[in-house]
């Protein structure tokens, strides 16, 4: 079995994860989400899941025989700054997270350096008392 045969059967076996180094944000960030999912977020707060986007991102260059699995998780960005706030280049909803309610380890989006370096990422769920709906999107394109 060739070295990239065998990272393939690993990363099969185990769920991807996108963690870079632990992160402590500060005590307010932003998620955004497609207004689709409001009505559940407002009943549960977030639950950690694999979105498309995560989904397709991971998997851009697999074939569909050798699909990665990915780890649920919840992505943020430590910024209040629109400039920094992720963008699905869609209309979406924009959440407040208070960490410091929430409670949960964060960690670096290895995917994003530089000029993103904003983003973050968790594997555990946000309640819903400690999320605040700041924009309410459209879901259309932009």
């Amino acid at each position: 079995m060739t070295l990239q045969e065998n990272i393939r059967r690993i990363l099969k076996e185990e769920s991807y994860s996108p963690v870079s180094d632990e992160h402590t944000p500060k005590k307010f960030i932003t998620h955004v989400s497609n207004p689709f999912f409001r009505n559940d977020i407002k009943l549960t707060g977030l639950q950690t899941s694999v979105g498309e986007c995560y989904q397709l991102y991971v998997n851009k260059d697999q074939t569909l025989n050798d699909k990665i699995k990915c780890r649920p998780a919840i992505f943020a960005t430590d910024s209040l700054d629109k400039e920094f706030i992720f963008d699905s280049t869609y209309d979406d909803d924009i959440w407040i997270i208070n960490t410091e309610c929430a409670g949960v380890t964060w960690y670096k989006d290895r995917h994003y350096g530089g000029y993103y370096k904003h983003h973050i990422v968790t594997f555990d769920n946000i309640p819903l008392n400690c999320i605040k709906l700041i924009h309410k999107g459209t879901g259309e394109s932009y």
